[in-house]
């Protein structure tokens, strides 16, 4: 399989980067998590203030970093 194999189930090729650990990830092991944007200019008093960028930020995470990681944003 190479190279590109995915390094939780170590069966399928990876398509994906985990955002906290850097593991190679499948479609199958990749898990999203979203996080409301607190960027600078993105949102004022709570509300979205960018009609063309989203106030969601999604990261591709693996599995462990999923349970372990607290995403605050």
């Amino acid at each position: 399989m190479g190279d590109n194999t995915c390094g939780v189930c170590q069966k399928k090729e990876a398509h994906w980067t985990c955002h906290e650990c850097g593991v190679a990830l499948c479609d199958e092991c990749v898990r999203e998590v979203r996080i409301d944007s607190t960027r600078p200019g993105q949102r004022m008093m709570g509300r979205i203030t960018s009609p063309m960028k989203s106030g969601v930020q999604k990261l591709k995470v693996c599995e462990k970093c999923f349970k372990e990681k607290e995403f605050l944003g």
